[in-house]
C-alpha cells in the first residue's frame, strides 16, 4: 500500500530542487483571489506535468500538494479552489500514469484536504479525462462530485463569472485557446482598443505629461535586461506569430498579469503591486513567460499599427527632395532640427517626433551598444524597424521610400548617445524612468478608445469631406430675442443656366405621365377633353397639346403582299417597313387564287421586293379514305 509523505524541509540534504521546481510549475497560487468567492486560488496546468519515463510520480506528487495550504489553515477553516487547465503542452500528449495510479492517490489525499475544496474548474478537457475525473470522484465517495465544474474555453469560464484580467495563466494555454477559436476574445464587436492603433499613441499621465503606455514600458524593460540585450539578433529574429498574436490580446484586453522570460531572467508587471489586493509575487518567477523575441515582435508591431504613421505619405516628397540622394550628407545639426519639439520646419508631425525621442531612439542606440553580442548595428536596426514606420495607400510608393527612411534612421541612431540627445535636452537616465513602473496607479494601465472616437488620417484623405445632419438642431430666426440657436444656414440660390433664362410665365406646363390603360379608356381626339391633356391645358392657357391619331389595328401575319402592280397600302401602314430577303421570279403567277388577295399587295412602286404568297390550305374533304 502507498503512503503519501510529505516532502523534505528545504534545509534538508534530501530535498531535491529539481523536483521542487518542476512542481511549482505544475501547481503555484493565483496572485488575486477568485472574483466568484473571493477564496485563495491554485493553478493547475497539465501541459508541465511531465512523462513517466522521466520523473518519478510518486517523488513528485509529495512536491506538488505541499504547495497547497497547510494542515493548520484548513483545519481553521480556510476554504481554497483549484483551476485546472487541462490543454496539452507543445510536446502533445505524453506517457501519463494509469487511472488506478489517480485512484490510489486521490485516496491518499487527506480529508480535510478534499473537505476544504470548494470548486474544482476543469477547462479544456478531453474526454478521457472526463470520465477519469468522474471515475476518481465516484469510488472516492461521490460527495465531491459537485464541486468539479467542465467549461469548454476561456469564453465559456467568463460566463460563470470569472474575471480573466485577474488570472496569471501559462502562455501554452493561451496559445491552445487561441488555434482552437481561431479568433481573439476581444473580437466582441465592441469596438475598444486600448494599445494598438489608438488615437493618442503616448496617453497622458496624472502630472500632465505624456507617458509611454504599458505595452512599450514592459517589453521594453525585459528588453533591456543584461540577458535579454545580449541575444543574438534580438529584432531580426522574428517570434513566433501565435505569440505575438496572445500578447497584443493580453494587453488590449488589460490582462493584470503578464510574465516574461528568458533564460534565468524573468520580469513580471503585476498590476496591483504595492497596492490593492492580495497580491502574491514570489511565485511568479517559478513558472514559464514569453521570451525576449517575442517581446521584440510586440514593439516591431506597436509602430506598425500606430493609427498615422510615423512618416505619412504626405511626407514622401519632402524626403525624397532633400535626403533621396546618396550625395547628400546628414549633419547632426539638421537631425536635430527635425527632432526638434518647436522646429520650424520638419516634415514630422508632434506625435511622431515625441515618439522618436522618447522611446525608438533611446531604444534602438541603447541596443548598439551591446553589438558585440546580439549582432545589431545602427544599420541592421534601421532595416528591421523602416518598415514599421511607412504604412500608405500605395505599396509600390512605401517601397520606394524604406531606403530613405533606412538612411534617416541609420543616421539618427548612430548620433542620439553624441549629439541628438544632448541637443534634445534628453539623457538615459529619462529613458530608464520612464520605463519604470508609474507610482500612480491610474497610471500602470491604458485607457480604452472607441474605434469611431478618432478617425486616422487615411481614412480622412479616402471618405472626404462629412457633411453633418442638422435637420434636428432649431434653425435661427430674427424673431428669437437676442438668442443665437444653432440652426442650419440657408441654402444659396441656384444658379440659372441659359436655358433657365427665361420667365417661368413663358414656360409651358408639361402634362402627367399617364398609364397606358388610361389612354385605351379614353379614345377620343378631343384636346379640350381627352385626359391627355393636363389641368392646365384645359384652362383659359394659349398652349394646347397635338391630339394623338387614332390607333389603327395591325395587318395579321398571315396576309401577304403582292406584286408591285398592286394598288398601294392605306396611309396608317404607308411607314410601316415590310421586307423580304427571297427574290420573286417574274413568271410567278401565285398559289392563291385572286379572290382571296387583300387589296393591298406591295410596299412601294419603287421597291420591287414582294412577299411570296401564302400556299392556301386545301379543303378537307368530308369523305372517308377506305382502308
Amino acid at each position: 500500500m502507498r503512503t503519501l509523505l510529505p516532502p523534505p524541509p528545504p534545509s534538508s540534504p534530501d530535498y531535491d530542487q529539481a523536483l521542487a521546481s518542476l512542481a511549482a510549475r505544475i501547481l503555484y497560487p493565483n496572485p488575486l483571489p477568485s472574483t466568484t468567492t473571493d477564496l485563495p486560488l491554485y493553478v493547475l496546468s497539465a501541459a508541465a506535468f511531465p512523462s513517466t519515463t522521466s520523473v518519478d510520480y510518486d517523488a513528485l506528487v509529495p512536491y506538488v500538494l505541499a504547495r497547497l495550504p497547510d494542515q493548520d489553515s484548513l483545519i481553521s477553516g480556510l476554504e481554497y479552489e483549484i483551476l485546472f487547465f487541462a490543454h496539452p503542452g507543445e510536446d502533445g500528449k505524453k506517457k501519463r500514469p494509469g487511472w488506478q495510479w489517480h485512484v490510489q492517490t486521490y485516496q491518499l489525499l487527506s480529508r480535510v484536504l478534499r473537505k476544504r475544496l470548494k470548486r474544482l474548474w476543469i477547462v479544456g478537457a478531453e474526454k478521457w479525462i472526463r470520465v477519469l475525473v468522474e471515475g476518481v470522484m465516484v469510488i472516492g465517495g461521490g460527495k465531491g462530485r459537485k464541486k468539479v465544474v467542465f467549461v469548454r474555453g476561456m469564453r465559456e469560464l467568463v460566463g460563470w463569472g470569472v474575471s480573466l484580467e485577474e488570472l496569471c495563466v501559462p502562455p501554452h494555454v493561451w496559445e491552445v485557446e487561441r488555434k482552437q477559436r481561431r479568433r481573439s476574445l476581444n473580437e466582441n464587436g465592441n469596438g475598444w482598443r486600448r494599445c494598438f492603433g489608438v488615437g493618442e499613441p503616448l496617453p497622458y499621465g496624472e502630472s500632465g505629461g505624456v507617458r509611454l503606455p504599458r505595452v512599450l514600458r514592459e517589453t521594453t524593460a525585459f528588453l533591456l535586461m543584461d540577458e535579454c540585450v545580449k541575444t543574438k539578433g534580438v529584432f531580426r529574429i522574428n517570434a513566433k506569430a501565435i505569440d505575438v498574436e496572445v500578447l497584443k490580446e493580453l494587453y488590449e484586453r488589460g490582462q493584470n498579469f503578464v510574465v516574461w522570460q528568458e533564460k534565468n531572467t524573468v520580469l513580471s508587471f503585476p498590476h496591483w503591486k504595492n497596492g490593492i489586493g492580495n497580491v502574491s509575487l514570489d511565485e511568479l518567477e517559478e513558472k514559464d513567460g514569453f521570451d525576449v523575441h517575442a517581446a521584440a515582435g510586440l514593439i516591431k508591431l506597436w509602430y506598425k499599427e500606430l493609427r498615422e504613421p510615423v512618416c505619412p505619405p504626405s511626407c514622401y516628397q519632402a524626403m525624397g527632395k532633400f535626403y533621396g540622394t546618396q550625395s547628400v550628407e546628414l549633419e547632426p545639426w539638421q537631425l536635430a532640427d527635425l527632432l526638434k519639439a518647436d522646429a520650424e520646419w520638419t516634415f514630422l508631425s508632434a506625435t511622431a517626433r515625441q515618439i522618436l525621442r522618447l522611446h525608438l531612439l533611446p531604444l534602438l542606440s541603447r541596443v548598439t551598444t551591446f553589438g558585440d553580442w546580439n549582432q545589431m548595428s545602427a544599420y541592421s536596426l534601421a532595416v528591421c524597424f523602416a518598415p514599421a514606420l511607412l504604412k500608405g495607400p500605395d505599396i509600390e510608393e512605401d517601397m520606394r521610400m524604406i531606403g530613405v527612411v533606412q538612411k534617416l534612421l541609420e543616421a539618427m541612431v548612430k548620433n542620439w548617445e553624441t549629439h541628438l540627445a544632448p541637443a534634445l535636452g534628453l539623457n538615459n537616465a529619462a529613458f530608464d524612468e520612464a520605463l519604470r513602473l508609474p507610482e500612480s496607479i491610474a497610471d500602470r494601465e491604458d485607457v480604452c478608445e472607441k474605434d469611431d472616437q478618432v478617425t486616422s488620417w487615411l481614412d480622412a484623405q479616402t471618405n472626404g469631406i462629412a457633411l453633418i445632419d442638422n435637420d434636428g438642431i432649431t434653425a435661427c430666426s430674427p424673431d428669437n430675442d437676442g438668442e443665437d440657436n444653432m440652426g442650419p444656414p440657408p441654402l444659396p440660390p441656384r444658379p440659372r443656366t441659359f436655358s433657365d433664362s427665361r420667365s417661368e410665365e413663358s414656360r409651358p406646363a408639361l402634362p402627367p405621365r399617364l398609364r397606358s390603360s388610361t389612354i385605351a379608356e379614353f379614345p377620343s381626339s378631343d384636346a379640350t377633353s381627352s385626359p391627355l391633356s393636363s389641368p392646365k391645358d384645359r384652362s383659359d392657357s394659349s398652349v394646347k397639346r397635338k391630339p394623338a391619331p387614332e390607333v389603327q389595328p395591325l395587318p395579321r401575319y398571315s396576309m401577304v403582299i403582292g406584286p408591285p402592280s398592286a394598288q398601294q397600302l392605306p396611309a396608317t401602314l404607308e411607314h410601316i417597313p415590310f421586307y423580304n430577303s427571297v427574290e420573286i421570279p417574274e413568271d410567278f403567277d401565285g398559289l392563291v387564287p385572286d379572290a382571296l388577295l387583300p387589296d393591298y399587295e406591295t410596299i412601294t412602286e419603287s421597291s420591287g421586293r414582294g412577299v411570296i404568297p401564302r400556299k392556301p390550305v386545301p379543303e378537307k374533304s368530308s369523305a372517308r379514305k377506305e382502308p
